[in-house]
């Protein structure tokens, strides 16, 4: 990888409506299964809303332990159970009893009142032993919030005798406080709307590490992250500056620097079926075409789980990462994410052949080592 700083994807999970782990998911994906559906919600006005829910059954078999603390919100039980699963997959291969530290991405508005139990303190209890308070950070940047969390990983893992460092989130819209907000913006998935997208939930993780020896392999190849390029955008959602696409334009060309020409295979994106978002996207592919291929392709997940807000980030790069490994043509992806607010996030998911393949094999456990 030359002088770059790469970090290397060590683990994956993850739990979709239209998945219960990262396989399952990026099947249906490349299918093209919808997970929408009408739900139980009505607008303002009375209009069915169309979401995409995790299947019950997922939480059926659920052994967990979960503090509700002094009131039951159905949302933030789906959050905790569906980041719990997702962090278990993830870890399913490491073996010791080291914590790990973890960068939450957290959604960009506070959903939750207080008298909760603590999202943090539940996964201490179920995620065993690898979550811990101390070793925890939560950032609230939304579908962006997982391109921070690795743009925060360069930085703590080169410098930190970690071996691991964990990212990701667990997001949800199954709550009349999340709904009404967007439906005040006339932005929900209904039968008559026109612009709007289809609220999802989901969690997903990814264990990175800078040891290529601790990289997930499979067929003698690993995959490696670039380091992303994050900006801001001055016209967001929530803002009156005039909306350009600047930022998105912004994160391609950072996370695009000293890539080869035609380089990029496909583009993994967070738009979600509101035109405001393919604005910028058409922005930022014209202003950096010279990075992509003449047929790239341009992958958008949230067709078929809905927008998972916070979880965005970590299940594109997931998705993508997935792809490299099936795909014999495919070499260098590029993910982007972008918020409701300023945050805009791009990073470059490359599969990397392994010198020393036959030294492990996809399923040896992990093992902790240091420097």
């Amino acid at each position: 990888m030359g002088d770059q700083r790469v970090l290397y994807i060590a683990g994956m999970g993850m739990v979709t409506p239209v998945g219960a782990n990262v396989e399952m998911t990026a099947a249906a994906v490349r299918a093209g299964i919808s997970g929408y559906a009408v739900s139980g919600y009505s607008t303002q006005a009375g209009e069915p809303i169309t979401m995409a829910r995790i299947p019950d059954e997922i939480f059926a078999d659920f052994k967990g332990d979960i503090d509700e603390g002094d009131r039951f919100n159905p949302r933030h039980d789906r959050v905790t159970k569906m980041a719990i699963l997702a962090i278990n997959e993830t870890c399913s291969q490491l073996v010791g009893d080291k914590a790990i530290p973890l960068l939450l991405a957290m959604p960009e508005e506070a959903t939750d009142e207080e008298g909760l139990s603590s999202l943090v303190e539940n996964l201490t209890s179920n995620a065993k032993p690898w979550i811990t308070p101390e070793l925890t950070r939560s950032l609230y940047s939304g579908r962006a919030g997982g391109i921070e969390a690795i743009d925060l990983a360069f930085k703590y893992l080169h410098d930190t005798q970690y071996p691991y460092l964990l990212v990701g989130g667990s997001d949800s819209h199954e709550d009349s406080s999340r709904l009404i907000p967007l439906d005040n913006m006339e932005r929900l998935q209904t039968e008559s709307s026109l612009n709007a997208f289809v609220p999802g939930e989901a969690a997903s993780f990814l264990l990175l590490t800078r040891h290529i020896n601790l990289a997930r392999q499979h067929d003698g190849h690993v995959i490696a992250l670039l380091e992303p390029g994050l900006t801001e955008e001055k016209g967001h959602l929530f803002s009156n500056e005039p909306y350009r696409g600047d930022g998105l334009d912004l994160a391609f060309k950072v996370s695009l620097e000293n890539q080869p020409d035609q380089g990029i295979h496909s583009i993994y994106s967070s738009m979600n079926g509101e035109s405001h978002w393919s604005k910028e996207y058409g922005v930022a592919l014209v202003r950096n075409n010279k990075a992509f291929k003449d047929s790239v392709d341009v992958e958008c997940p949230a067709e078929c789980y809905g927008d998972i807000g916070s979880a965005t980030a970590t299940s594109l790069i997931a998705l993508a990462a997935e792809n490299l490994f099936r795909d014999s043509q495919a070499q260098t992806h590029l993910v982007y994410s972008s918020s409701d607010s300023a945050k805009r996030g791009a990073i470059v998911v490359k599969k990397v052949k392994f010198a020393n393949s036959k030294t492990r094999n996809q399923s040896s456990p992990l093992e902790f080592i240091g420097d």
